[in-house]
């Protein structure tokens, strides 16, 4: 029977090398593809994990922050279940991995779960299972298909602690809101230590493994590819080479070797290109030069044994050299992963001691620290050598039989300390092992100079940080693409105060925020539009003044720092009530200033107007007719009004003393509402008070408070005059601390416009119509208000807002 197998010496090596070919591609396309898998499957184990972490930061920020926080702020039986609750603030966070289009799943699940939605499903319950009957497990991994998709899970029992049976524990001591929101039958009945859930971290890995079949699969067809070019290559140079080389070395051969056997050796190696020929041939050659090798090492038998003496040094020389380079290989990494000197070396003593075969080794730090490190550890400080100072100072190794000391530092001109290497026989070193040592001691103090500058870099970070963190007003440090690269917690607080969220917002750094809040209307512009792009490009300091659309004003310092790096300062302060501070000093300059100038006119005005008024007297009763009498009732009638007037402004200059009949706030408001209400019926105006009986028991002059009263309800009056459903709210309440009474008196009408709002407590300002007001009025009441300690504000948009504060510091005493 014939056997079918390639004859020809390139038949056989083209199959020989598409073999070896093809079980490299398969092996390559192998491990690719395994490669693959595992680099996925350490991916998502990552990213579980870090899902696992944020829902634990979130939990125990919860625990320990904000529930007692929250404890501080209500009483003991409410119970606010948005922000007290760690499984429900942990699922609300988690709950945008839970979305239609999202790649992730998680869910906090357990048993009678309080929310029916988070009740356990099947998969779920036999993981707890898998928990209860290990309580030593902590954790579960594995690749499960859910709904048709492939997920990785990983899976952690929760256990009910004793803080958490407030809640979970009996019915009758949770929390009414959970009854009211759950009732009482879900979520109840725990144990402490009790696995009631798990939390459940689910990963899709359908698409990735998809993408790991198709990219095996493309570099299986490209492989396979290039082997077919390969081949037509190997093919076409094999002829060329191999067969071509072949015959060239026996020509080779030919002119070589005369003798008749090695000729006939020669012409069989030619006769065929077959693989047996070949090696038959090839083999004969061999024996026939192993013959006349053995003559030549019988002529050489001397010689040879030198030779393999000298190969048998330099191998061992060589396989030290190779121990010395990993040594410093694994010396170095160890020294690169140690964060303190101890760990140091507490990792770098044995493997020296290792290397050179030492029984120990030691290191003694001869600075002010006067550390000791030892390998094996516990032994004695070795004695020092009689000129250990010389040693030190001018880095030269000392070496004894059975001992060497080794200078330690980063250069020759400073030394750490001394490296003791002790061998339990006198052991004399040779040369390349004393210089070795000498450089692992350079190395060793360049790491410690290391650690040194690196724990002394850290220092200054944090004193760094303590600093600007201890400034309460927010402070910056921007680059030149005007991004924050440093900020305190006054300038994040006031970013996210500015852009309208709270401290516990998740939306950013706050600080981030801050500048283009400020700068709303040029920030991030190029050239000279943008205020800090400004300070830095002319390298001086500047300040500003900037407002915010509440009402809030800021000086803005800004710092240049450096030249080229182009970074700023900035260093902001709220001078808002600064500026109400000096606007109300300007309301009282003012005041005190017309005042003056009203006592005086008032008195010179006022005497001319009792003699017209006298003399208007006698003509009326000497009139001859009714015509002049009517004429003289109108002079009276005018003297009277401007009498009046005067009277307004003696009123507003030296103003009365005011009664001593007290009464409460609440009384006075009453008595005000019933006032007016007439009026405001017949205007069709409703007039509604609401009184804080606390606020409402604040005593205070009864005239001060008609007064007031009188004013800004008539103001409110006049404003409404011919609208529809008009409405004035009176209230009395207490500030959130207690220290002000605060009266509000609010209409719906059109309100004060801007512009005025300055003015609007100024001496004979009015926007009334002429005869219909003297502009008077709130300014009594202003003055009123500032001798009583309090303050007026008044608030411009829809409707009118005028807000009183009397401080509540002198209530106890009956008065304000």
């Amino acid at each position: 029977m014939t056997t079918l197998r390639p004859q020809s010496l390139q038949s056989r090596f083209l199959l020989g090398l598409g073999a070896i070919v093809l079980l490299v591609g398969v092996f390559f396309s192998a491990s690719m593809y395994f490669h693959l898998k595992d680099l996925l499957h350490s991916q998502v184990v990552d990213k579980a994990e870090l899902m696992l972490a944020q829902v634990d930061s979130v939990q125990q920020y919860v625990r320990t922050t904000l529930r007692p926080k929250m404890y501080t702020m209500v009483s003991d039986d409410q119970f606010v279940i948005e922000a007290m609750s760690s499984s429900y603030i942990s699922r609300k966070v988690m709950d945008r991995l839970n979305m239609e289009k999202s790649q992730y799943l998680y869910r906090r699940v357990s048993e009678n779960a309080r929310n029916p939605k988070f009740e356990i499903n099947e998969l779920e319950r036999g993981l707890m299972q898998e928990f209860r009957a290990d309580p030593e497990l902590a954790f579960w991994e594995g690749y499960r298909n859910i709904k048709g998709v492939e997920y990785f899970l990983t899976a952690r029992p929760v256990v009910f602690a004793k803080k958490c049976m407030h809640c979970h524990g009996s019915p009758d001591k949770a929390p009414k809101v959970l009854l009211e929101r759950y009732g009482d039958r879900r979520g109840f009945g725990r144990k402490v230590g009790e696995i009631g859930g798990i939390d459940l971290v689910g990963l899709p890995v359908d698409s990735a493994v998809s993408q790991i079949r198709d990219a095996t699969v493309g570099y299986v067809g490209i492989y396979a590819s290039g082997m077919l070019i390969f081949f037509t290559v190997v093919q076409f140079f094999f002829n060329r080479l191999v067969t071509h080389n072949l015959h060239r070395l026996t020509r080779v051969f030919r002119e070589r070797f005369k003798d008749q056997e090695e000729i006939r050796v020669l012409d069989k190696v030619e006769q065929k290109d077959e693989i047996e020929e070949v090696v038959q041939g090839m083999e004969e050659l061999g024996d026939h030069l192993v013959n006349v090798q053995n003559q030549l090492r019988d002529y050489a038998a001397n010689l040879e044994c030198m030779v393999e003496r000298r190969t048998e040094e330099l191998s061992i020389e060589a396989a030290e050299r190779q121990s010395d380079v990993a040594l410093f290989v694994l010396l170095l990494d160890k020294l690169n992963r140690a964060r303190s000197r101890h760990e140091m070396w507490h990792s770098a003593l044995p493997e020296i001691a290792r290397r050179f075969e030492a029984s120990s080794a030691a290191f003694i730090c001869m600075l002010a620290t006067q550390n000791y490190y030892s390998w094996p550890e516990g032994l004695e400080r070795p004695e020092m050598p009689e000129n250990w100072r010389e040693i030190l100072t001018e880095s030269v190794p000392l070496f004894e039989p059975g001992r060497a000391v080794i200078p330690v530092g980063a250069d020759d001109s400073v030394n750490e300390g001394l490296l003791f290497v002790t061998w339990d026989h006198g052991v004399d070193l040779k040369q390349q092992d004393r210089t070795l040592l000498r450089a692992l001691g350079q190395q060793i103090g360049i790491a410690m100079e290391n650690l040194g500058a690196l724990d002394n870099l850290v220092r200054q970070k944090d004193l760094l940080q303590s600093v600007v963190e201890g400034i309460a007003d927010p402070l910056l440090f921007m680059d030149g693409n005007c991004t924050v690269v440093l900020a305190n917690q006054g300038a994040r607080t006031l970013g996210d105060s500015l852009a309208g969220l709270d401290d516990d917002s998740d939306e950013g750094d706050g600080a981030q925020k801050l500048i283009p809040a400020l700068f709303s209307e040029c920030y991030g512009q190029e050239g000279s539009d943008c205020p800090l792009r400004q300070t830095m490009d002319r390298g001086q300091p500047d300040q500003r003044e900037v407002g915010t659309p509440d009402g809030r004003h800021f000086s803005v310092s800004m710092y240049p720092v450096g030249d080229a790096d182009r970074r700023l300062v900035v260093y902001v302060r709220e001078v808002t009530n600064e500026k109400r501070m000096l606007a109300r000093m300007r309301q009282s300059e003012k005041l005190a200033t017309v005042g003056k100038f009203a006592s005086g006119l008032a008195h010179e005005m006022n005497n001319p107007l009792g003699v017209i008024k006298c003399y208007g007297e006698l003509l009326r009763n000497a009139a001859p007719s009714d015509q002049a009498r009517e004429d003289v009732d109108v002079i009276m009638r005018h003297a009277t009004q401007a009498q009046n007037v005067l009277q307004d402004l003696l009123n507003f200059a030296r103003p009365a003393k005011l009664a001593a009949e007290d009464a409460t706030l609440g009384e006075v408001v009453r008595g005000a509402v019933r006032s007016y209400g007439v009026q405001a019926e017949t205007l069709g105006v409703g007039l509604k008070a609401h009184v804080d009986p606390q606020a409402g028991d604040f005593v205070l002059s009864r005239q001060a408070g008609d007064q007031i009263l009188s004013n800004l309800l008539g103001n409110a009056l006049d404003a409404l005059e011919g609208s529809e459903d008009g409405r004035i709210d009176v209230d009395v309440s207490c500030s959130a601390d207690k220290a002000e009474v605060v009266l509000s008196v609010c209409d719906n009408g059109p309100g004060v416009p801007p512009d005025v709002l300055e003015s609007i407590f100024d001496p004979f300002f009015s926007t009334k119509d002429v005869g219909k007001g003297t502009g008077l009025g709130l300014a009594v009441v202003y003055g009123i208000i500032k001798d009583m300690g309090g303050s007026i504000d008044v608030s411009a948009g829809a409707g009118a807002r005028f807000v009183v504060r009397f401080p509540a510091r002198n209530n106890d005493t009956g008065k304000a």
